[in-house]
C-alpha cells in the first residue's frame, strides 16, 4: 500500500511501465490508500489499473486536520458517517484509509475516527490509519476504533517503522490486541532502525499481525525486492514472509461477516 498514485504524475506510461516492474519483482496487488483529500484522482487510477492489467484497491475516507475539507469543523458526526457511505457508494472501494492523526489527536481527528468506525459498521471495510511521527496516538487510535464497535484485527496502524523502540512497547500492545502493525517506507537507510523491531515481533509471535507497505509513489517493489532480503539476512524465515506478505493483506482486505 502508498500514499495516493496520482502522487507527484500523472504520467501514466511511467505509472505503467513502474507497475510492469514491480510485477515482475512478485507485486500482485496495489492498495492506494489515499483519497480525495490527498490528491487522489480515482479517475487516473482506474486508467492505470486498466493500461497496467494491475488490481488497484481504492479507499475512501479523510485524512488528517491539515487536509480535511473546511466543512469538517461543522459537520456532525452522523454527517461525516452518511458522507463516508456516499463515497464508498460513488466509487468501488476495498478500505478506509488513510485515516490519521497528524501529531496529538484533535477534536476533529477524534470525530473522524468515531464517525469511520460506525462507518465499519455499515460496510464492513478493514481500515488503514495513519499516525503522526513517530507513532504518536497509535494506542488512541485503536481505542477510539474500538469503542465505535470496530473488531481490532480490521484496523492497521501505519507508519510504525518510524516509532523506534527496541521494546517494540506500543507494537506488541497493539499486535497483543488483534491490530495489525504497519511498517512501510522502505528500500532506505532506515531499514536499519525497521528490521530489528520486525524481527522483536516475529520472535515474539506476532508475524500475523504485521503488515508492510512502501508507502511512496512509486518504485512500488522496494518492500519486495529491498526489505524482504534483509529480513531473510536477519534470520527471517522464506515461510513466516510468506505469511506477512501474501495472508496478511488477503485476510486483512477480505470482507468477513
Amino acid at each position: 500500500s502508498g500514499p495516493p498514485m496520482t502522487g507527484p504524475t500523472k504520467d501514466l506510461d511511467a505509472m505503467v511501465r513502474d507497475i510492469n516492474h514491480a510485477r515482475v519483482a512478485g507485486v500482485a496487488c496495489i492498495v492506494d490508500a489515499g483519497q480525495a483529500d490527498m490528491g487522489r484522482d480515482i479517475d487516473f487510477v482506474r486508467r492505470v489499473a486498466m493500461a497496467s492489467g494491475m488490481p488497484i484497491v481504492a479507499c475512501a475516507g479523510y485524512y488528517t486536520q491539515p487536509y480535511y475539507p473546511k466543512s469538517i469543523s461543522t459537520m456532525s458526526e452522523d454527517e461525516i458517517v452518511q458522507a463516508l457511505l456516499d463515497q464508498v457508494e460513488a466509487n468501488p472501494t476495498g478500505a478506509f484509509g488513510e485515516i490519521g492523526s497528524w501529531d496529538e489527536m484533535t477534536k476533529d481527528e477524534r470525530k473522524v475516527f468515531r464517525a469511520v468506525g460506525r462507518a465499519h459498521a455499515e460496510t464492513n471495510l478493514p481500515i488503514i490509519t495513519h499516525t503522526g511521527i513517530p507513532g504518536k496516538a497509535a494506542i488512541e487510535q485503536l481505542d477510539i476504533l474500538e469503542d465505535a464497535g470496530v473488531k481490532p484485527e480490521r484496523v492497521v496502524i501505519g507508519h510504525l517503522g518510524n516509532l523506534v523502540d527496541k521494546n517494540v512497547y506500543v507494537h506488541r500492545t497493539l499486535c497483543r490486541r488483534g491490530a495489525y502493525v504497519g511498517f512501510d517506507r522502505q528500500g532506505s537507510d532506515r531499514d536499519s532502525q525497521q528490521v530489528p523491531m520486525v524481527m522483536s515481533l516475529i520472535e515474539a509471535g506476532y508475524a500475523d499481525h504485521l503488515l508492510f507497505s512502501s508507502d511512496a509513489f512509486d518504485h512500488f517493489d522496494k518492500t519486495l525486492a529491498i526489505f524482504l532480503p534483509k529480513l531473510k539476512a536477519a534470520g527471517a524465515a522464506d515461510e513466516v514472509l510468506h505469511r506477512i506478505m501474501v495472508d496478511n493483506p488477503r485476510r486483512f482486505l477480505v470482507p468477513r461477516r
